[in-house]
């Protein structure tokens, strides 16, 4: 609806500028067709008609045409729903999801690329479906690998510690015995209980990420506006499409059948899925 005043105010232009034209020659073409206006005959008099029907014709034809390439393009549909369909193997349980790859939205990846993605992020929520159990044996399998990628400071990974932060979870998450839980993966630095995000990012060096112990997902439309709100509060940017920002990762996502939620409301699913195996 946006786009037709806008198309209509371009063919306005054009045909004003080719009336303009044609005023302009015609002015220029009047000594000359005075001077000859006596000799000509009733078949010059219809051919002049024809050929001055066929300008006009021509230049207010052309008009709608030369401004199609102004009109505004339509955009994409950023709160529609954008599903895909994926297959948990032993070998093939890490994914990424980006919803701007039409094709595959969601492809897997190995487990080393997915850590890469946390070692270089600032913060890191973790979302979970189904039973709590599996959800902490995934979680420590991804915390551990997390903590070993970082430490290796290999290529594209940025040196640093790996924080986790236990009191974020209140909502559905694993209760304030959080720490304990996670307190065996050797080199996972434990923030106090009592440490919110923001005092936590303003005390931990640079290059240093916080993963925010496991919550219960409640879709894709909740999951994403905590990590939209979360990149806001912290002033970073949300997504994993450059390092320092927040991201998220859903562990044990849909299953039978694995169709992921890509897209919902304008707001996409996490950017690493991951399935305990």
């Amino acid at each position: 609806m946006k786009s037709a005043p806008f198309q209509l105010r371009v063919h306005v232009v054009s045909i004003s500028i080719s009336i303009a034209l044609l005023s302009h020659s015609a002015a220029a073409l009047a000594p000359a067709l005075a001077v000859n206006s006596r000799n000509r005959t009733p078949q010059d008099s219809n051919n002049s008609s024809r050929r001055s029907f066929l300008q006009k014709s021509v230049i207010l034809t052309a008009a709608p045409f030369t401004s199609i390439p102004f009109l505004p393009q339509p955009a994409a549909a950023e709160t529609g729903t954008v599903t895909a369909s994926i297959k948990v193997t032993p070998i093939a349980h890490t994914f990424i999801s980006s919803v701007s790859n039409t094709k595959t939205p969601v492809k897997p990846i190995r487990e080393n690329d997915a850590t890469r993605f946390f070692t270089n992020a600032r913060v890191v929520h973790l979302f979970y479906n189904g039973q709590d159990d599996a959800a902490i044996k995934a979680a420590k399998e991804l915390l551990l690998l997390t903590v070993q990628r970082k430490q290796g400071a290999g290529s594209g990974v940025t040196p640093g510690t790996v924080h986790f932060l236990t009191n974020a979870n209140a909502n559905g998450g694993f209760g304030s015995s959080t720490g304990d839980l996670y307190s065996s993966v050797p080199g996972l630095a434990i923030l106090d209980d009592s440490s919110s995000l923001k005092t936590a990012l303003s005390i931990i060096p640079s290059g240093d990420v916080v993963i925010i112990a496991p919550k219960k997902s409640n879709g894709t439309i909740i999951n994403g506006m905590l990590v939209e709100k979360s990149a806001i509060d912290n002033k970073l940017e949300a997504g994993g499409s450059k390092s320092g920002g927040v991201i998220s990762c859903l562990i044990n996502g849909p299953s039978d059948p694995e169709t992921i939620s890509v897209l919902d409301g304008g707001y996409s699913t996490s950017t690493i899925l991951w399935y305990g195996v």
